[in-house]
């Protein structure tokens, strides 16, 4: 377990050295056919780059509003991906980017991009998956050898004892992220 920790910690403070930005979405959901309904963009520093609430094609399920709190009405008057998008693309093109659950959040983009009629171009230099950083520090075995068992952001939050709340929104969970790989890195 020492290992897998060890190798965590200096993989997270390789990610730092890199001055990463953090983003973070909220969804109508999960499935092939939802799109975002809200983006996070905080800088190396915490400060925040980009924040927007995004009107989506379909309402939002209940369901998904019942997790984030943001509703159709709460979007009836953001604008839609394709005004959001130039922005975001923008801020990202050349930064590496954290994520936590980065496979998820990425193809949301790809995804609300294909669905607004965006072509899809990958922005970032790159990118890096926290969550899959603290299943490494944490270090609980995954299903498969050599894998690890993903915990939720709210859990690596108390683990550290960071009092951030995991909020579901996306601004305070890119933070919570950011903060999450420091504490990490910390060793």
């Amino acid at each position: 377990m020492e290992k897998h920790r060890e190798q965590a910690v200096r993989i997270a403070r390789a990610m730092l050295a890199m001055d990463p930005i953090y983003i973070d979405t909220e969804t109508t959901g999960f499935e092939d056919f939802d799109t975002l309904v809200e983006i996070a963009i905080l800088n190396t520093d915490g400060s925040l780059l980009y924040q927007s609430l995004v009107k989506p094609n379909n309402s939002i399920p209940l369901g998904a509003s019942r997790i984030h709190g943001i509703t159709d009405a709460t979007v009836a008057f953001a604008p839609n991906w394709k005004q959001v998008w130039p922005a975001v693309a923008a801020i990202c093109k050349g930064r590496v980017a954290g994520f936590y659950n980065a496979e998820f959040d990425l193809r949301l983009l790809r995804q609300s991009c294909g669905l607004g009629g965006i072509p899809w171009q990958y922005p970032l230099a790159d990118d890096f998956c926290v969550m899959e950083l603290f299943a490494r520090y944490f270090g609980t075995p995954g299903r498969e050898p050599g894998q690890f068992r993903w915990h939720k952001l709210e859990f690596a939050g108390r683990y550290f004892n960071i009092p951030e709340p995991n909020a579901h929104r996306a601004k305070d969970d890119a933070l919570l992220t950011k903060l999450v790989l420091e504490k990490i890195a910390a060793g």
